[in-house]
């Protein structure tokens, strides 16, 4: 069943953190489904606020876009969390920020896992969950008690847990995550900020208004420029994302939202999807797939292999999002390496 047809069953619950992690992480619930590797990780996360470069100086962002964000570990988004199913993990959150954060994590199953529970300024707490069930799972802040939880996912505090199932197959992996941006300084396209850091603004929030699609906590992170008769440059720093051609990829494409859907797809190519809720397997796959449906709050593995040599796209085929930033550059060449990641992107695999 594509995850369009599970969100809209659960439109209207407000209780997000809490109703949402079972519903939409698109995985068995049976515990059954792991065997105890007798393994525990250890993964620390750091909780500020901080202003950080949302937009780079183009066109349609004059000068640039700073923005007033929350973070873990000092970026959007946090960083990808990987274990192997099996595997027991243990947290920390560390909040070196000046108001309450928390952590809800999808992957948990009860409220005893998922989640941290406030952690005031100053603390930390540590708590486990087991990677009962594969895949790839949101994680994100709770603020206080779900008390302002859009406004700390709107600035920034989320990311992506990878769970390695046993019979995962080799693939050259990417850590992708699709956020928006509520800009009380953003005045639009074309225009942009005028050089004011810009903070959350409710009221766009409210009306589903958002003024960035992020790719790792940019516009456009990815992507050089746009089109060939007539060139609009958007990235002058942009890092494409490399691939051999013919090699199989595997991609943890995450939506934090806090709104909107991505319909994620590659330009010039076909996907195959790991998703679904069938026990004791490792998710559904639909074969030749051309654009997949991901809710916000939620996360698709995703497989492609590039056929042939050139430049493919990945965008949120939502016309809006690629304008507003949601797409990313990959090149298919033969001398991309096994190491040619952009910074942030490589997953810790299986086993590691």
């Amino acid at each position: 069943m594509n995850k369009a047809i599970v969100a809209g069953l659960a439109a209207g619950v407000l209780v997000v953190g809490l109703i949402f992690s079972p519903i939409f992480t698109g995985f068995p619930l049976s515990t059954a489904q792991a065997q105890g590797t007798g393994t525990t990780k250890h993964v620390t996360l750091i909780a500020d606020e901080m202003a950080v470069q949302v937009a780079p100086d183009n066109p349609l962002h004059p000068g640039g876009i700073m923005y007033n964000a929350m973070v873990f570990n000092g970026t959007i988004p946090g960083p990808v969390v990987s274990v192997d199913q099996g595997d027991t993990l243990e947290i920390t959150l560390t909040n070196e920020g000046s108001v309450i954060h928390s952590l809800d994590f999808h992957a948990g199953f009860g409220p005893s896992k998922a989640l941290s529970g406030n952690v005031a300024a100053g603390e930390s707490k540590t708590w486990t969950l087991e990677a009962v069930n594969a895949g790839v799972f949101f994680y994100h802040c709770g603020a206080d008690g779900l008390n302002g939880v859009w406004e700390h996912i709107a600035n920034g505090m989320y990311g992506g847990i990878v769970v390695h199932p046993a019979n995962e197959k080799p693939a050259k992996e990417f850590y992708v995550v699709f956020g928006e941006i509520y800009n009380n300084a953003d005045k639009g396209p074309f225009v942009g900020s005028n050089g004011t850091t810009g903070s959350f603004d409710l009221v766009k929030l409210w009306s589903d208004t958002p003024d960035l699609q992020l790719t790792n906590g940019m516009a456009h992170k990815y992507v050089p420029g746009i089109g060939q008769a007539v060139n609009i440059p958007l990235n002058p720093d942009a890092t494409p994302f490399k691939v051999k051609p013919g090699e199989q990829t595997r991609w943890y494409i995450v939506n934090a939202g806090p709104n909107q859907y991505v319909a994620f797809h590659f330009i010039s190519g076909m996907i195959d999807v790991k998703d679904g809720s069938i026990k004791n397997r490792y998710g559904t796959q639909v074969k030749n797939d051309e654009t997949w449906t991901i809710p916000p709050g939620s996360a698709s593995v995703i497989e492609a292999v590039f056929p042939e040599a050139g430049v493919y796209v990945g965008v949120d085929h939502n016309m809006s999002h690629v304008l507003k930033g949601g797409a990313f550059a990959v090149v298919a060449d033969d001398a991309s390496t096994p190491d040619d990641h952009p910074e942030g992107t490589w997953v810790p695999p299986r086993g590691s």
